[in-house]
């Protein structure tokens, strides 16, 4: 788009709006498609690689250096003269007034072609870098993660990794008695216990941005879906006790 942009050759009227308008709707998909990009990137497991902050900047600045691309095109479009009806009034020289406004336009119009393609170049750029640094990232991350020990975690605290990678979960506290519960996407309780552990390892982080009476979201991390892969559970009672209580398996060991 910046080529196509830089190239452009206007004649003032019709023609021009025609090109401009096919430069603006083309730019303005660029911009959402990078949007979209943006979104996805931001929510994707990349944003907790170390780095990646720069790398999510850099595509927020695409979107914006986008957006002002179609903006500048805008402009040249506005300053473009079209040839309609004058108002009705004493006679004027038609072609001497055509004359004058082509001659204030093509130079305006010209800034703002130079402009966009200005902006445009910037949006190529941080594209480039922004492809170089996430292959980067996760080479680094790759890297890092085979030179660091997997964690090592018992057959309650896979269980509940394993609720909690197909969906996250909710922590939250019952107010009338102080009492801290979790449940999972399909709101079966999670044992706290070992849902406390993991947080505390840092397998598993929690949204504390929101209120415990409200819920906080529960999420599994990159290290918690490593110790997640490794972990091989050896019976069907490990897997239960994701879901039973501490008092509950004490108990069960008194009744034995």
């Amino acid at each position: 788009m910046h080529s196509e942009v830089r190239s452009l050759t206007l004649s003032p009227g019709t023609d021009a709006r025609q090109q401009l308008t096919s430069k603006i709707l083309s730019t303005n998909e660029l911009v959402q498609q990078a949007m979209e990009r943006l979104a996805a990137l931001d929510g994707s497991q990349y944003a907790a690689v170390p780095g990646s902050c720069p790398s999510l900047e850099a595509l927020a600045s695409v979107v914006f250096a986008a957006s002002i691309a179609a903006s500048d095109l805008a402009g040249a479009l506005e300053a473009n003269p079209l040839e309609g009806a004058a108002f009705p009034g004493p006679p004027a020289d038609e072609a001497a007034v055509r004359t004058a406004r082509h001659a204030e336009a093509v130079p305006a119009m010209a800034e703002h072609i130079a402009d966009a393609a200005h902006q445009l170049d910037l949006a190529h750029t941080g594209c480039y870098y922004l492809a170089s640094g996430i292959t980067r990232d996760l080479k680094q991350h790759a890297e890092q993660q085979q030179a660091t020990p997997v964690p090592e975690i018992t057959a309650s605290q896979y269980a509940v990794l394993a609720r909690l990678s197909t969906g996250g979960g909710i922590r939250y506290v019952i107010s009338r008695h102080g009492v801290l519960n979790a449940i999972d996407k399909d709101r079966a309780t999670v044992n706290v216990a070992a849902l406390n552990a993991l947080i505390k390892r840092g397998l598993v982080e929690v949204d504390t941005t929101t209120p415990l009476h409200q819920g906080q979201r529960l999420d599994v991390t990159a290290d918690g879906r490593r110790a997640l892969a490794q972990h091989k559970p050896t019976t069907v009672a490990a897997r239960a006790a994701a879901v039973m209580p501490p008092a509950t398996k004490q108990g069960a060991g008194r009744r034995r």
